[in-house]
């Protein structure tokens, strides 16, 4: 019994997202602060698979994590993590910093061997009357997130 029990463990622990295994400790104490957040209103919180996602904002050799909290949902508190006519929160990891934006959607677009990030910004967060859509990249002068020229 114990020796099938073990060999399920590691079977489930090798079948675990490699994106899972590598997350930074910076995104670990975000998850738990929201798992604590959820807890403290009386509720449980479910993070999605497809929650964090590995994006190469610099190219494949130098992955990046996004944390999409639309993907997070507490059973007690529906709208913990999105604004309804604003957006839903995203935080991106590289490097050890990290850079959040309040998004209305968002999505990895090819870019030769990377990606960049396209973003769309709801209006009241831009002072304009409509939202904007921007492409962004991870600079490594700024440790941050940059629009690409043009936008």
């Amino acid at each position: 019994m114990a020796a099938a029990m073990i060999r399920t463990l590691l079977l489930l622990a090798l079948a675990a997202p490699a994106v899972a295994q590598d997350r930074p400790q910076a995104l670990t104490a975000l998850l738990d602060y929201h798992r604590a957040a959820c807890t403290a209103r009386g509720g449980t919180l479910t993070v999605s698979e497809d929650a964090v996602t590995q994006a190469f904002l610099l190219g494949p050799e130098d992955p990046a994590l996004v944390l999409d909290s639309r993907r997070l949902s507490c059973s007690a508190a529906l709208a913990m993590f999105c604004a309804d006519t604003i957006g839903c929160e995203i935080k991106v990891f590289q490097h050890g910093a990290q850079h959040s934006l309040v998004v209305q959607e968002w999505s990895l677009v090819p870019d030769d061997d990377r990606h960049l990030l396209k973003v769309t910004i709801a209006g009241e967060l831009i002072n304009r009357p409509d939202p904007g859509v921007f492409r962004m990249t991870w600079s490594p002068a700024t440790n941050a997130l940059v629009t690409m020229p043009g936008e």
